[in-house]
């Protein structure tokens, strides 16, 4: 369900005035009926390209997101994520690395769920999302692990591909899954660091878990997938529209078991 060529939004420029225009009439719709009807549609019919669109105001604005009750990953993976967690009678245990939207998303369908956060400031955002949000099951517990800055000519022990991440040490970043410990029905890897995060949590799933990996259309993350395939894991890729985002995407779910086909 793509609007703009993803071409076109490789080029920075390009990307910003899209952004620019998006939050602009964002803004020029709040409070309007236009919205409010908009909204109600959306609610009716959540698979739908208008809900789509609706999806494309959210992006950058997590109070949005959070009211649209959408994480941001593939509408397939949502899908499968929420009926998964819905088997296991909204009871699993649940760790994130990174947080946002969805750790809220994951918060009204679990009754237990850590998350790991670099950014301070953006982690005291996420908190009053929390503190400001009824019909959770669980308040979730996030962590801020230092991540010091690597002292010039020194190497990081786990890198971030991000461009925000160049010259920091996630490895505290990484641990905390270890440092909570046990096993978790659901992992979601959608921080920092992803090839060493997405590793470090594969023995902290449960046997019959789920593991997800977003943005897994990114080169970076391939040989990290085969990896884990190479352990005997299964994977389901999933690509295609994805909340907020106006070219296809792809996340990744791996599991120990064969995924089931896809019903039609």
């Amino acid at each position: 369900m793509p609007v703009v060529p993803r071409e076109l939004l490789d080029s920075g420029a390009v990307r910003s005035a899209y952004l620019g225009a998006v939050t602009a009439a964002r803004r020029g719709l709040d409070g309007t009926a236009l919205l409010r009807g908009w909204d109600a549609r959306t609610a009716h019919r959540p698979r739908s390209a208008l809900a789509h669109l609706r999806t494309l105001l959210a992006v950058h604005n997590a109070e949005d997101l959070v009211n649209l009750d959408l994480p941001w990953w593939t509408y397939q993976a949502i899908d499968h994520v929420s009926g998964f967690l819905a088997g296991r009678g909204y009871s699993a245990r649940v760790f994130e690395y990174g947080s946002g939207a969805s750790t809220l998303w994951l918060a009204r369908r679990c009754t237990s769920l850590d998350a790991v956060e670099h950014h301070g400031e953006w982690a005291g955002r996420v908190r009053e999302l929390v503190a400001g949000t009824e019909g959770l099951r669980c308040t979730p517990t996030l962590h801020v692990p230092e991540v010091p800055a690597v002292p010039a000519g020194g190497n990081a022990r786990v890198r971030s591909g991000a461009p925000s991440g160049q010259g920091l040490d996630f490895t505290t970043y990484v641990d905390v899954v270890h440092e909570v410990g046990g096993t978790f029905d659901l992992v979601a890897v959608d921080g920092r660091a992803r090839e060493a995060a997405l590793l470090a949590s594969l023995e902290h799933v449960a046997p019959d878990g789920l593991l997800l990996l977003d943005d897994a259309q990114r080169r970076r993350y391939r040989d990290v997938v085969r990896q884990a395939e190479a352990q005997g894991w299964y994977s389901l890729r999933t690509r295609g529209a994805t909340p907020c985002q106006p070219v296809p995407r792809e996340t990744v779910l791996l599991s120990r078991h064969p995924f089931r086909p896809t019903p039609r």
